[in-house]
């Protein structure tokens, strides 16, 4: 009776942990594609730093497909036919059911997806890049067909100024979900997303958004793959907004600037201390980049008034982050740039902008004086120009 009892209990915790396993390590993933019958569908897992073919099967007359994942821990994953843009992303929990569905030869033109919290987070997002997708399209077949046209100029300022309230609406958009979806894995794909070839978010603007969701995956996901890369990039954020503190502090209005020694654009070399000495009695600081627009745009401003500065003694040092001679020295002959320039051609890797605290954001500007002690710094030429008045 004891032996029979002890057979009945082990086969009770077999059946069980089977049971523990199906509910919480595998994943099924059904689905039906109806504008994809008999073609093979892949199901790929997004690694943090690769994608990998986990398996592949051979969808049934009507699109219908079903697989089976073993996960060892929540993630990302794709799930594709071999036709282009016919893909989508999931984001699976270990031992959800998860049912994906469309009518559609692109997938992102319409699917739905049940099952799965993460997923279906996703699939708005998706649906509001849609949107934003095509807004931008509107505004690149606007800007092929007008620029060769006598008021290009006025048309695109009017494009750029549409395309900034996309982009402003995409920021919005990415922090609320953030707001609302902090201990999300799905968040970090939204988190991630470019806009274009921009970044959505600015990693030292936008640090407490970063820092939220950091806070709350590491507490709902400690040992993730995904949420452990976030917490590094964070950290690591938060060591540099550090530094800039602390380099800040020495780059206060009264302490002394640090001395540029860079190459002109005949390779000689030219340094602010000489243009210090030089008969001037201060000294814009003009950092800047020929592939920059806005840079650009304040060098129309700048030429206009470069006159004027020279009559009471203010010159310009124009420090150019580019990396390319070539665009760098096209800018100055292009815009008719009559002041001083150097650039050792490092672009945001040069030296200069851990010594100034710069960001990448440009242009920037520093106000010194004949000792090369800091008057003022500000990236509003507008305000840079005010001050410069005041000096007179």
């Amino acid at each position: 009776m004891v032996k029979v009892k002890q057979i009945f209990f082990s086969l009770l915790i077999l059946v069980f942990s089977c049971s523990r396993t199906e509910d919480g390590t595998v994943t099924v993933i059904t689905g039906e594609f109806s504008a994809h019958p008999e073609e093979y569908v892949y199901l790929e897992e997004i690694k943090v730093h690769d994608v990998i073919m986990l398996d592949s099967i051979k969808a049934n007359d009507r699109g219908d497909f079903k697989f089976r994942l073993k996960q060892k821990q929540d993630g990302f994953y794709l799930v594709k036919t071999t036709k282009d843009d016919s893909y989508l992303v999931l984001q699976l929990n270990r031992g959800e059911k998860v049912e994906v569905d469309s009518d559609s030869v692109v997938f992102l033109n319409g699917y739905s997806v049940t099952g799965s919290p993460g997923s279906i987070l996703l699939l708005d997002f998706e649906m509001f890049m849609s949107i934003q997708k095509a807004r931008i399209d509107s505004l690149y077949e606007v800007f092929t067909r007008e620029q060769y046209q006598p008021d290009f100029l006025d048309v695109k300022r009017q494009l750029d100024s549409i395309y900034q309230v996309i982009v402003d609406n995409q920021k919005i958009y990415v922090r609320e979900f953030i707001e609302e979806h902090p201990s999300s894995l799905a968040t970090l794909l939204v988190v991630n997303r470019k806009l274009g070839r921009a970044e959505v978010l600015d990693e030292d603007e936008d640090f407490e958004y970063f820092h939220k969701l950091d806070s709350a995956l590491m507490i709902r996901y400690p040992d993730n793959d995904h949420a452990l890369d976030n917490h590094e990039r964070v950290e690591k954020i938060r060591l540099r907004k550090f530094d800039r503190f602390e380099a800040e502090k020495k780059m206060q209005i009264g302490m002394k600037a640090p001395n540029i020694v860079m190459k002109d654009t005949a390779d000689n070399f030219v340094s602010l201390r000489d243009i210090g000495f030089n008969g001037n009695d201060y000294v814009v600081i003009y950092f800047w980049a020929g592939w920059n627009a806005k840079s650009r745009q304040d060098n129309k401003t700048l030429v206009s008034l470069y006159n004027e500065f020279r009559k009471y003694k203010i010159e310009i040092f124009g420090v150019s982050l580019d990396e390319n001679k070539k665009v760098w020295i096209g800018a100055i002959k292009l815009d008719k740039l009559p002041w001083i320039q150097g650039s050792d051609l490092l672009a945001l890797n040069s030296p200069v902008m851990k010594a100034y605290n710069l960001s990448s954001e440009l242009p920037f500007y520093y106000i010194v004086d004949n000792k090369r002690d800091i008057l003022y710094k500000d990236k509003d030429l507008n305000k840079i120009i005010e001050k410069l008045k005041e000096l007179y």
